[in-house]
């Protein structure tokens, strides 16, 4: 009788732990579905611009090829768990933001190195000394962070961060020693993401946390100050005019002769080739944490904060 009892416990046992697994694949599956309509939300507009524009249609042109990552290598489903996941405290949102401002530091470091130093890269040098005022992200995570009493200093940036760190500054090295154009794979994947899918994140984060007005910091752009008299949408095919333009720089440098067709598909594919590297690291800090249930908090968070404000 005691061995029929344990046996039916469990069986029991047994059931209940396939029922919760059944269900928590259930609701990571919603999630992940989830995860992916809240990108393509985030998405639309930018799809809209990627659309209209005419710099990334130009055959053969460097932001045409580097467009072809966004298909084979930006993970909707990670980004959007990892950012709703950093919604879902103060506390997980500035170690994200954290890493996001070791990131950008060293590639705006690598950036003005490669603009500034005795062995600048031309092609780099080209596209930052035209973008570097308003696309630079560093001071404004910094501040970000400062909001929300993060003490800089002390902090330790994560395993993921140092990696992608690291790959930034062996890319810099790289420009600088070859004339290459590296940095400009990193450069397109972080700076376009923020300005398109990036610049409606402001709203829903400062919801979600009850942040201060005015912050966050890092998804604002001002075109303000310059005399470009542009649009959001205007700006971005600046930005995507100026990518082709240094892929020309590159092309033209780094051929000669015969090899003129070989060395310039060479060239170019080296950027693009870094940005899928760029866009991996990218998954590997934003799903570094936890994402599936800190995800569903963030959400939550978002939703009680509109309701609430």
């Amino acid at each position: 009788h005691i061995a029929h009892q344990k046996h039916c416990k469990c069986i029991i046992t047994l059931r209940s732990l396939s029922l919760l697994l059944r269900s928590i694949s259930r609701k990571r599956s919603k999630m992940g579905s989830l995860a992916k309509r809240i990108g393509q939300l985030f998405a639309s507009e930018s799809s809209s611009i990627l659309r209209t524009i005419r710099s990334n249609k130009i055959p053969h042109s460097l932001s045409q090829r580097l467009d072809t990552t966004l298909k084979d290598s930006h993970d909707m489903k990670v980004f959007g768990l990892g950012t709703l996941s950093s919604m879902s405290s103060r506390e997980r949102y500035a170690r994200f933001t954290h890493s996001m401002y070791g990131i950008y530091s060293a590639m705006e470091q690598e950036l003005d190195l490669s603009t500034s130093s005795n062995n600048p890269s031309a092609s780099v040098q080209h596209f930052w000394s035209r973008h570097e005022n308003i696309l630079r992200r560093s001071e404004k995570l910094e501040q970000d962070l400062i909001d929300v009493g993060f003490d800089i200093e002390s902090a330790e940036h994560s395993p993921a961060t140092l990696v992608y760190i690291h790959a930034l500054q062996v890319a810099g090295e790289n420009d600088r020693k070859c004339g290459g154009g590296l940095l400009l794979g990193h450069a397109y994947t972080r700076y376009l993401a923020d300005l398109m899918g990036g610049s409606v994140l402001a709203t829903p984060t400062r919801l979600a946390l009850g942040l201060k007005n005015g912050s966050p910091q890092q998804y604002s752009f001002d075109f303000d100050g310059e005399e470009l008299e542009l649009d959001r949408k205007g700006y971005v095919e600046l930005i995507y005019q100026d990518l082709n333009a240094s892929g020309d720089i590159l092309i033209n440098e780094g051929t000669n002769g015969d090899n003129l067709v070989d060395e310039s598909e060479s060239a170019l594919e080296e950027i693009v080739d870094e940005a899928r590297c760029a866009f991996r690291y990218n998954v590997e800090v934003y799903s570094e944490e936890p994402i599936w249930l800190d995800s569903i908090v963030g959400l939550k968070n978002i939703v009680s904060g509109w309701v609430l404000r």
